[in-house]
């Protein structure tokens, strides 16, 4: 068995690398010295590493086992299949917004609206800015190969980042939002990647960049959605600066077909004075993945996370989340709930690491858990390193069924148990979505939630 699965394992290599060869001529930014360079040393450090195994700690609860022997195809573009009102379910309501829409990685102006943009902000594509402003990307596309959080430790295992190195060697773009000081849009800012699935399966490499330049403010919304029969992977990486004094908030829903498997992974950055608040709801694909991977650098950083993340039939939902006080007087929290229902299983992992520099840090991290039948599964694992004694730090788990008594009570009150039921996993789930300041945000993650609802009932 050992052999069979590192013959599998050479083999997607070696197609991997052969694609990597007949593409990387075709990328954007090909012709820049230090973007094929860097894709380079990304494809180079896939091919030694390999997809992630359940043996690395950070991976033990996703299995990738069941991306099966044969590599997925590239996605291409696609022009066909898809049209505005097969997504616009999805737009945020009330309207405006400035949307931009990528179908299986690349840019579909048609489904696109982008509208007027005030001055100082650019919202664009990874392409178009290689062409016209490459040293904006620069800085932050050569971060996302470090040994981001460990770099000051002296630990050096790249093996958990093999996948942001595949994505770094292979993805033909995505959206670039780039923010001038002072700017703070009325509108939110959509980004849609839909998933277009071919026959055999079908491998997309999204990569998203926002940067916000000092004391600006915008609210940013991520959709990742798919459907089809066919298998499908999304391999997503966001990348996220905020500046002195800036404010992001930053959204995902994390929507693909029950055949799809999704990796995303947020790389986020934060200077002196600075805010980000983010959410992640995640309730689509069969398996998925979204990490989330946060450095206060600067001081007097706030971070905030959230995270919703909803299972049913035998999907698995995996957590991943990390956090570095790096300078003094930051605070985070951090509140992840989830409610598995039938034979699914959720996980969640969470580390916030208190640098010896870092004093005067406040840090709470919470992790609480619905099960809805006795086959559903949750793995806890919440963590505090803390390394220096002048700090406030807390974190929690808990996992369980609904409280008995308190569905008594509302069936004591003339509510059927099914209505009993609905009501305390809204409450449960609500106490997240209530905290979000934008209010068409806060009213699509409800749509959301209650369609998943309605769908599990």
């Amino acid at each position: 068995m050992a052999d069979n699965a590192m013959l599998a394992a050479k083999r997607h290599n070696d197609v991997y690398v052969e694609r990597f060869d007949d593409i990387h001529s075709r990328l954007p930014g090909a012709k820049l010295g230090w973007v094929s360079r860097l894709r380079s040393e990304a494809i180079k450090r896939f091919v030694d590493c390999g997809y992630p195994t359940v043996n690395l700690e950070e991976w033990k609860y996703t299995n990738l086992s069941s991306m099966g022997d044969q590599p997925f195809s590239m996605a291409g573009p696609s022009v066909n299949g898809i049209d505005v009102k097969d997504i616009e379910a999805f737009f945020l309501d009330p309207a405006p917004c400035h949307r931009m829409v990528f179908v299986n990685g690349f840019f579909r102006q048609d489904l696109s609206d982008i509208g007027v943009l005030p001055e100082g902000l650019r919202l664009t594509t990874l392409e178009q800015m290689l062409t016209e402003q490459p040293e904006l990307v620069e800085e932050h596309w050569v971060h996302s190969l470090d040994d981001y959080e460990d770099r000051l430790s002296g630990e050096q295992d790249p093996k958990p980042f093999s996948m942001v190195a595949l994505n770094t060697a292979l993805s033909p773009g995505g959206p670039v939002l780039y923010l001038d000081r002072g700017v703070a849009p009325d509108s939110p800012i959509h980004l849609m990647h839909v998933v277009v699935p071919e026959d055999g399966g079908t491998m997309s490499q999204p990569r998203t960049l926002v940067v916000a330049g000092e004391g600006s403010r915008v609210t940013v919304m991520e959709t990742y959605i798919g459907s089809g029969n066919d298998p499908h992977l999304v391999n997503a990486l966001t990348q996220i600066c905020v500046s002195r004094g800036a404010r992001v908030c930053h959204y995902k829903h994390q929507g693909e077909g029950e055949n799809g498997l999704h990796l995303g992974t947020n790389h986020v950055r934060l200077d002196t004075d600075s805010v980000y608040s983010g959410c992640v709801f995640s309730s689509g694909a069969g398996v998925s993945r979204n990490e989330v991977r946060v450095r206060l650098e600067g001081k007097r950083g706030d971070c905030t996370l959230d995270g919703i993340y909803l299972g049913r039939n035998q999907q698995r939902v995996d957590n991943w989340t990390r956090v570095d006080h790096v300078a003094p007087y930051g605070q985070t929290h951090e509140v992840y709930k989830g409610v598995m229902d039938d034979r699914a299983h959720g996980a969640f992992q969470g580390k916030i690491r208190i640098w010896p520099n870092a004093i005067a840090s406040q840090a709470r991290q919470l992790n609480k858990n619905l099960l809805l039948s006795e086959a559903a599964e949750v793995s806890s694992k919440p963590e505090l390193e803390i390394l220096n004694d002048d700090v406030k730090c807390a974190h929690g788990s808990t996992i369980g069924d609904l409280e008995e008594e308190a569905l008594f009570y509302l069936r004591s009150r003339g509510i059927d148990e099914a209505m009993a039921r609905r009501l305390m996993i809204e409450a449960f789930v609500g106490e997240v979505i209530e905290r979000f300041a934008d209010v068409p945000i806060r009213n699509h993650f409800k749509q959301l939630f209650s369609q998943w609802l309605r769908q599990a009932s």
